[in-house]
């Protein structure tokens, strides 16, 4: 979760910069390296949700923190983020820039569309691999307390 945290504080201080910039009269075009940081910010949390979905029941099971706080964590970042999103494609319409911003969104759905769909392959991999890993490692202890206990009683 601390990538998450990061995320967002990215998140926020873009935000905020954009906000600043548009209240100092800034055009929209002139903030893209600020409005990118948002969106960069944006995804890392998305991943990171889909990251948390696909966690291996082994690691699950060894987290510190409860189910509930955690899924209390990621619904009010997430709500947080829509709510930004939201008032930054609202800039983009009240200046007159409605028709980029709808642009965006559908280069961006498409592309986020491929990203997840590799993302959260890679992450069913890896916890397979990591219940995998744990099972092979169980099997091996009890095979080799089983040869020792035969061993022992001969």
């Amino acid at each position: 979760m601390i990538e998450v945290a990061a995320a967002l504080s990215v998140a926020n201080a873009a935000f905020n910069a954009i906000k600043a910039g548009v209240d100092r009269g800034k055009e929209l075009q002139e903030m893209a390296g600020t409005l990118s940081k948002f969106f960069d910010a944006n995804e890392q949390i998305h991943e990171a949700r889909i990251k948390n979905q696909e966690a291996s029941n082994t690691k699950q099971l060894f987290l510190k923190k409860s189910v509930d706080e955690e899924a209390m964590e990621l619904a009010l970042h997430a709500r947080d983020m829509q709510l930004k999103y939201k008032r930054i494609r609202e800039l983009f319409i009240y200046s007159g820039e409605g028709e980029t911003f709808r642009e965006f969104e559908r280069q961006r759905r498409i592309i986020r569309q491929r990203r997840y769909e590799a993302a959260r392959a890679i992450a069913k991999r890896n916890s397979d691999m990591i219940d995998l890993g744990v099972i092979v490692v169980g099997f091996a202890i009890a095979t080799g307390m089983i040869f020792f206990m035969i061993a022992v009683l001969r």
